[in-house]
């Protein structure tokens, strides 16, 4: 609109511009008429007659009229003299003005030489919106006015609006927490600058979204390795002499042999096992790694979980191929992963339940479904799922899934979560087949 408006404007004006030099131009043309007129009459002393003066103006297309200062005034053969035009003809005479503008007239004065008067010609005014000068000036203007307008809103359309769009767009991309919405289709899908644009910038907050994202939980782990560290070496020095003292009961003699000194020793290392996981989230290692089923190791953790699964009123069911299914992988750190998982899967079963282990290669690799009976995971354990410190179970401390997926990431594995359509919360860990199984040659 301001565009279209300028344009119309400096139309306007310009035909204003025009219609002045135009009129101006008319009247010295007009004075240079009236003179040329009254030298002719004057030449050949013609009369000052009615007659003379209705023959001039059938000849010239004019009104034609005589000022005498004798005072007769303004008089001629023709019709009546609009009102006024007798006074502005003398005020005209008395400026020696040869020609003016007189309410749409134009009029010429030109002196007689010889004879005592004044030749007086009136003729309607030419204005720039008479019909021929608006039809030269006025229609232009206006096609061009709309032609500039709709080009205009061309313009804008195509560009100035999209760049308003990506101009309150922008701002959100340093705002940290905050879910930044698409850039509207519209824009991204463009095949011109403004979409190539707008879709570098949605890759540079997508970007800028997981750097901030690396860089929070960067910090959370240099956080955590500090009190691990610290605590690791709280928690090892008591451990390591209460598993001593754990060892010279069981060599003396006069100490009967019991369960108590091997639940000592296997909660001992438990305490040690959780103090290792927490060192390992914040300062991993390259795995150390070797052939391993991975079916006898999942149902090694399983048995070793047999009390605590007997207790809570649970029990696993697995599901494998009478094959070995073999992994290169670290056995305790693998061993770590499927310890975690079961615990949660029965930790998810308050009231008891069955946990299903599925076991099966798939291609060049070896799928591992783990799913319980309990209520399943929820929309924020999904998007979380694996970020260290994020716990639904109270007395969490939301670094066991963390461990499991840098561990089968370690290892160029995968780990997924969902939930199954019957219920329950179903975890898959995908790791790659050993060379040498038959899976791998195919």
């Amino acid at each position: 609109m301001p565009f279209s408006l300028f344009v119309l404007l400096a139309s306007l004006g310009l035909a204003g511009w025009i219609s002045y030099r135009t009129q101006r131009d008319a009247l010295r043309e007009f004075a240079q008429l009236a003179q040329t007129n009254a030298r002719f009459i004057d030449e050949l002393q013609l009369p000052l007659s009615p007659a003379l003066a209705h023959k001039l103006s059938t000849v010239l297309g004019v009104q034609v009229g005589f000022y005498t200062a004798d005072g007769a005034g303004l008089h001629s053969g023709a019709a009546a003299w609009p009102d006024g035009l007798e006074s502005a003809v003398e005020d005209a005479i008395a400026a020696a003005s040869p020609a003016f503008q007189f309410r749409g007239y134009a009029a010429a004065v030109a002196p007689f030489g010889r004879q005592s008067g004044h030749l007086v010609l009136v003729r309607a005014s030419r204005s720039f919106l008479a019909v021929g000068l608006g039809d030269a000036v006025l229609i232009p203007t206006l096609v061009m006015t709309l032609a500039c307008g709709l080009l205009a809103y061309y313009l804008a359309h195509r560009i100035v609006r999209p760049l308003v769009i990506l101009t309150h767009w922008l701002p959100h991309i340093q705002q940290e927490g905050v879910t930044v919405a698409a850039i509207p289709a519209a824009v991204a899908q463009r095949s011109d600058e403004i979409g190539e644009l707008a879709r570098a910038l949605e890759a540079t907050s997508q970007r800028l979204r997981e750097e901030q994202c690396r860089r929070r939980q960067s910090e959370r782990m240099a956080t955590l390795g500090r009190i691990a560290t610290s605590l690791a070496h709280e928690i090892r020095n008591p451990a390591a002499s209460i598993s001593l003292h754990a060892d010279l009961l069981a060599r003396d003699p006069n100490m009967p042999q019991s369960e108590s000194i091997a639940l000592i020793r296997s909660e001992v290392d438990r305490i040690t096992g959780l103090v290792n996981q927490w060192l390992f989230v914040v300062r991993p290692a390259p795995p150390q790694c070797g052939r391993h089923d991975l079916v006898a190791l999942v149902r090694r953790v399983s048995d070793n979980l047999s009390a605590a699964l007997s207790h809570a009123g649970a029990a696993i069911r697995m599901q494998q191929p009478a094959a070995p299914l073999p992994v290169s992988c670290d056995q305790t750190r693998i061993e770590q992963v499927m310890r975690n998982l079961l615990v949660n899967a029965l930790q998810a079963m308050p009231e008891g339940g069955e946990i299903r282990i599925h076991l099966e290669a798939v291609e060049d690799t070896v799928v591992c479904c783990i799913q319980d009976s309990g209520a399943g995971f929820s929309d924020a354990a999904l998007q979380h799922f694996g970020e260290p410190f994020f716990s639904e179970r109270e007395g969490g401390m939301g670094i066991g899934l963390t461990l499991a997926c840098e561990v089968v990431e370690a290892h160029q594995g995968e780990i997924t979560a969902a939930n199954a359509a019957a219920g329950g919360a179903v975890v898959r860990v995908q790791l790659p087949l050993a060379p040498g199984h038959p899976a791998t040659e195919l």
